[in-house]
């Protein structure tokens, strides 16, 4: 399906919008100091997708509403702009509905009969020229049903073209998708290395501190204070300190180390599933084989010009029997 939006947006260059998931087409007068969220709300108002769940792509730029095309070198003829409907990203959210193709059923014309179509000759006394009007339906008949034929096989080739446009459409959308992805993708993965690296060797220094504590704390027993400093309560480092307040801070730093090694222990196997999934899916092949489709079709237009000129013979078959009839 190809449209044109008008008047909603500044007349101007046109700008070829497409929707990803049904590959339906629009294209939108707008110019380049008009900003994306009127695209959007143009959008939203013939397609009903919500603008709150529209993801507008072009190239692998995600256009941000409250800019103005100008900002991505928009309208150019040499660039697609596709939207996504983020409530169908989701990965339990139900198919698009399925497209509406309107062909036509009993296009076929109904048998031909004398009584609703007489001829002066079908009270001929001549038996072969009382037979020359039931040929002449007959020929008719044969010529609208093959019309009729030749007309359904036309619509139905006409909506396979538009559905292998579409088809094309989208598997262009899943290849913008795709270099999108993979654009946040390295970002997402090169700040979870920063992030892993500073957490291992934050995590390494205070597993040291955890696990030296003991030791720590006889070395500062061990050593003495100056004589001068000296008190009955006081003879050694450690008792500058209160060693049960310190020891309470201990185990709660461990039990809090333990439920942060678990977090990150998820955390780094839910990301593992997420990266799995998304290079599985970058380095997945196409996801629609068009161009064997294409091909499909290509091949089968032969079927239309044989109907075609099967059609052209009794076009020729009745003119002649119509002239021989009015002859007589």
């Amino acid at each position: 399906m190809s449209s044109s939006i008008t008047g909603s947006l500044v007349n101007g260059s046109q700008l070829l919008v497409h929707i990803a998931e049904n590959g339906h087409s629009f294209e939108l007068e707008c110019d380049e100091n008009a900003l994306v969220e009127a695209v959007m709300r143009s959008i939203e108002s013939v397609t009903g997708i919500n603008f709150n769940d529209q993801l507008v792509l072009c190239s692998d730029l995600k256009l941000e509403p409250q800019r103005p095309l100008s900002a991505y070198k928009l309208p150019s003829d040499e660039k697609e702009v596709f939207i996504f409907n983020k409530a169908r990203l989701q990965s339990n959210a139900p198919p698009p509905p399925p497209e509406q193709v309107d062909v036509p059923e009993n296009l076929e014309p109904p048998s031909p009969s004398s009584s609703h179509d007489p001829h002066p000759l079908d009270d001929a006394l001549d038996p072969a020229l009382k037979a020359l009007p039931s040929y002449e339906r007959q020929f008719r008949h044969h010529y609208h049903r093959g019309h009729a034929i030749y007309t359904g096989t036309s619509m139905k080739y006409e909506h396979c073209e538009r559905l292998l446009r579409e088809q094309m459409v989208q598997e262009r959308a899943v290849e913008v998708a795709r270099c999108n992805l993979d654009q946040y993708y390295r970002i997402i993965n090169q700040n979870y290395g920063d992030f892993m690296k500073r957490y291992m060797q934050q995590h390494r220094m205070h597993s040291d501190l955890l696990a030296n504590f003991g030791k720590d704390v006889e070395k500062l027993r061990s050593i003495k204070l100056h004589p001068a400093l000296q008190t009955v309560n006081r003879k050694c480092l450690l008792d500058l300190v209160k060693e049960e307040n310190l020891r309470k801070s201990v185990e709660n730093c461990t039990s809090s180390h333990k439920q942060f090694e678990n977090k990150m222990s998820q955390f780094k196997q839910s990301f593992g599933e997420v990266k799995h999934r998304v290079e599985d899916l970058l380095t997945s092949g196409p996801f629609l084989a068009t161009k064997n489709l294409e091909q499909a079709i290509r091949e089968h237009h032969r079927y239309i010009n044989e109907q075609k000129s099967i059609m052209q013979s009794l076009r020729l078959v009745f003119s002649y029997f119509r002239c021989l009839l009015c002859a007589l």
